[in-house]
């Protein structure tokens, strides 16, 4: 396994932690394959996660990918080790905190991956900064804005938060966890959700993103438009939505009450939302858990390989 080295990276907005993770073949530990090019000077990948992760949740995936690539997988602001400012959580400004800590890390083009709300936050850099990136991969991304979502109101969606009962110890925590990764349940994926929360002497726990920050998140989420970012992206880009390729004339649910009507809503989003954008590709993974870094790691990685090749 491909340890990361940890570590921060100062711009003049804010301190960001990162985890890096060498391209090993630029390191001569890697031997190529009958066929395969030498992609030792290929472009850096840059790992965003979800909304209320770290860095960590990359783990799995970015070991395998540092193969062939430069990896730096990034604790956005609020999340995991970063600075914890009180105000600043506007997507955009998310956005140009990953754009400065680029800079100062001396990167160029690189290829872009974010998950959940990370998604969301790569889509808006990448229109916003369409040179800095080469290939765009949205994991999951909330194509669809919660305002349209059945019955949802901006009172109930900016609330939304974890049971707090699953937070009064370590067992409690790891057993909602459990059940919920339960197809994908592991020693190391107990360890990357472990690095989303302070664990206190007293032995409860609370999420490393503050209610307070989570909800000016959620705010925002709430606020931004997504449609328009699409049209204006420039570069190649990967959808992967959790979800199955809806058939022709079909129609969305109309209800959103269950795994389900959420998987069968997102197929439909996605389908619109990749025919507005001029180079798109979609890996429709239906039966997957939203947390696909983790379920099917290597189906992940195998696809951003062969896309970016």
């Amino acid at each position: 396994m491909v340890e990361p080295r940890s570590s921060f990276v100062d711009t003049e907005a804010i301190r960001l932690h990162y985890l890096e993770w060498e391209n090993q073949q630029a390191r001569g530990t890697e031997s190529l394959q009958a066929g395969e090019q030498d992609m030792s000077d290929s472009v850096p990948i840059i790992l965003l996660h979800g909304l209320n992760a770290t860095a960590d949740t990359w783990r799995l995936v970015a070991q395998r990918l540092c193969h062939y690539h430069q990896v730096i997988a990034f604790d956005q602001r609020g999340h995991g080790l970063s600075d914890k400012p009180e105000r600043g959580y506007e997507m955009k400004t998310v956005a140009e905190d990953i754009v400065s800590g680029m800079a100062a890390l001396g990167l160029g083009q690189v290829v872009l991956v974010g998950h959940g709300w990370g998604a969301r936050i790569a889509l808006i850099l990448a229109a916003h900064h369409p040179a800095l990136v080469s290939h765009l991969v949205l994991v999951d991304c909330p194509h669809m804005e919660p305002r349209h979502w059945p019955g949802m109101t901006r009172e109930l969606f900016i609330r939304e938060r974890s049971p707090q009962q699953n937070y009064v110890s370590r067992a409690a925590y790891l057993a909602a966890f459990r059940e919920e990764l339960r197809d994908c349940w592991s020693p190391a994926v107990e360890d990357i959700v472990l690095s989303y929360v302070r664990e206190y002497p007293d032995g409860h726990l609370e999420d490393l993103l503050r209610h307070e920050h989570q909800r000016q998140i959620r705010e925002a989420l709430w606020e931004d438009r997504a449609l328009p970012y699409y049209s204006k992206l420039t570069c190649p880009v990967l959808l992967i939505p959790a979800a199955d390729q809806p058939q022709p004339g079909e129609e969305p649910p109309n209800r959103l009450e269950n795994a389900a009507e959420f998987a069968a809503a997102k197929g439909y989003i996605a389908a619109q939302v990749a025919r507005t954008i001029p180079r798109c590709t979609v890996l429709w993974m239906p039966n997957t858990l939203h947390d696909i870094q983790l379920h099917r790691p290597e189906v992940l990685v195998d696809a951003i390989n062969h896309f970016v090749r």
